[in-house]
């Protein structure tokens, strides 16, 4: 999102400056006004070409509509037998595509929104839960006997979003900000699990600790209050409340390399170090701007499994438009979404792989600026018409391979 920014921003205040020098220029009679005029058509030009690039929407040839038309959905039958979840993240379960897709395509879902902190109180109101969202979807899964991953308990990014404005008033005005704290997480953790015990048993304990501008952890009100230890008392207390529950740290991941990776694998050792009851890592794996390199992820889940945790990719998908210089985008997105996908499907300490959305039809970048201008996203299994795309052949084809079973470490 800031390369973004930086690419779409930064012409546009140079362009504002070259205004203001033109009028300034014009107001003094000054000579340096053609060059003013000249500096503002090629940044114009730019511009133009910067906009035809990430904003105009474009038209990918769709060879895969002719091809096994009339195939049966399988995947998640093929996903069980193998020991393995194939998933999709789900907003609500009114969609029609939840029950048209499940459990035929997915054998796990994830509520995308609807059991984070923020989206379960009524008028985000602490300690006024409302299920009735939640529950419409996780009962849907578990009626067709698909796992449902919970997500999130614990998420500091993004007040009034993931979790409620009044945490920060009541956090800002209490005599012991920590105690204050402490409590209110205890109580939601607590609620949480007790409310869907026997219907969710994994969960997303903590999501995103590391932080968005560098390679350190995102000072939000849980780092800023009770310091890195934030962390482990969020597992310790899931890990109380139901110690049956498998517990996993969510993070999303640019590079595969590099210091904020580093920082990262310091914060799981010191986590077991301390006997924190953690059990997995989840990689978000949202290719936004670029795809990532296989080679370096495979290095790094290795690390992850080294020590002795799990791992799931939780939150995959892929914008059809980082492959438009191949001659087939959409079976070049396949390629790259197979490859990723058999990093997993080829470890036995990897549980599964979900893909942030149902199809096509349904993905967050369809709604979210910049990106619902900039189309076609398309960076899922299945089109805006429920057709699968050559990225579920590549899979089903991988996990029909699959060799390996499901391991404890």
């Amino acid at each position: 999102m800031i390369k973004y920014f930086l690419i779409s921003a930064v012409p546009s205040v140079l362009v504002l400056a070259s205004i203001i020098w033109l009028v300034v220029a014009l107001f003094r009679r000054s000579a340096s006004r053609k060059y003013a005029i000249g500096l503002i058509v090629v940044e114009i030009l730019i511009l133009g070409v910067l906009y035809n690039q990430w904003f105009v929407s474009k038209d990918y040839p769709r060879n895969y509509l002719s091809e096994r038309a009339s195939a049966a959905i399988v995947l998640a039958e093929t996903a069980t037998a193998k020991d393995f979840y194939i998933g999709a993240a789900v907003v609500n379960a009114s969609n029609p595509l939840y029950g048209e897709l499940v459990p035929s395509a997915y054998n796990s879902i994830t509520p995308e929104n609807a059991t984070k902190f923020r989206q379960l109180l009524v008028n985000g109101k602490i300690g006024e839960y409302d299920f009735t969202k939640a529950d419409a979807i996780v009962d849907f899964a578990v009626s067709k006997d698909v796992r449902v991953r919970g997500h999130t308990l614990v998420w500091g990014k993004f007040s009034g979003k993931t979790y409620p404005k009044e945490l920060d008033d009541r956090i800002a005005s209490a005599e012991d900000p920590a105690a204050e704290l402490r409590q209110i997480m205890r109580d939601h953790i607590t609620v949480t699990l007790n409310h869907f015990r026997g219907r969710i048993e994994t969960w997303d304990v903590v999501n995103e600790p590391m932080s968005m501008d560098g390679p350190y952890l995102d000072k939000n009100i849980y780092l800023n209050t009770l310091g890195k230890d934030y962390i482990a008392e969020a597992f310790r207390i899931a890990h109380e409340v139901d110690p049956t529950l498998e517990l996993y740290l969510n993070e999303q991941f640019g590079n595969y390399t590099g210091e904020g990776v580093e920082v990262f694998f310091d914060l799981l050792k010191w986590l077991k170090e301390a006997d924190v009851p953690i059990h997995g890592v989840g990689i978000q794996a949202h290719s936004i701007f670029k795809t990532h390199n296989l080679v370096e992820f495979r290095q790094f889940v290795n690390r992850i499994t080294e020590l002795g945790l799990h791992f799931e990719v939780t939150e995959f998908d892929a914008r059809i438009r980082l492959f438009d210089e191949f001659e087939d985008p959409y079976q070049a997105q396949a390629d790259y979404m197979a490859e990723y996908a058999k990093v997993c499907i080829e470890n036995p300490h990897c549980a599964g792989f979900t893909f942030w959305g149902l199809s096509d039809k349904s993905t967050w970048f369809n709604v979210i600026p910049p990106f619902s201008r900039m189309l076609p996203n398309d960076p899922l299994l299945f089109d805006v018409n429920s057709h699968p795309k050559p990225a579920y052949y590549r899979i089903l084809e991988a996990l029909e391979s699959r060799k390996v079973r499901w391991a404890e470490l």
